[in-house]
């Protein structure tokens, strides 16, 4: 398997996003434009698996997260509902980690969020999963994450948010 870095590549950031929606089957015609968008913010970094045939197994993704910016704008109002916003004050979004299915379980995962964490530079980081999401919930607490608000609705969807220390 190899590892490859997303940064500054727009093909293959493109390509991400083909396999974020094929991972997920989902059809929005807006994805690659928002990963595109994405790779600009500050502090943007991104990795994709690859296995022993090029093909794209793994995907993260995340950046500074800053005012101003849709998700940071959502989650701040919620985390302090909790008394938890300090969580954003100098915080990495971990924006997408999608595994593919025929891998799951066998540590892509955690390889490729352990991979871009240790480059982030900030004090905290934080992501968002789906509240039945049973799989991406034992995940995250096992990697240690912890859970800073449940039942958050940035759509009609409930979704957990999850937060991190890195310093």
């Amino acid at each position: 398997m190899k590892m490859k870095s997303l940064a500054g590549d727009i093909q293959l950031i493109r390509s991400a996003a083909a396999f974020y929606q094929e991972a997920w089957q989902s059809s929005y015609a807006d994805i690659a434009p928002r990963f595109v968008r994405h790779s600009k913010y500050p502090g943007y970094a991104g990795l994709v698996q690859l296995d022993d045939n090029g093909r794209m197994v793994g995907l993260v993704y995340g950046y500074q997260s800053r005012p101003g910016q849709y998700y940071h704008d959502l989650l701040r109002p919620a985390l302090q509902e909790s008394s938890k916003a300090e969580w954003l004050d100098d915080c990495f979004e971990v924006a997408e980690l999608v595994v593919s299915a025929a891998v799951r379980g066998s540590g892509v995962g955690t390889v490729l969020l352990d991979q871009l964490l240790a480059a982030a530079t900030n004090k905290t980081a934080v992501l968002t999963t789906r509240e039945k999401n049973s799989g991406a919930i034992r995940f995250y607490e096992r990697n240690g994450w912890e859970l800073l608000k449940d039942s958050f609705y940035p759509n009609d969807k409930a979704y957990r948010i999850y937060g991190k220390k890195l310093t």
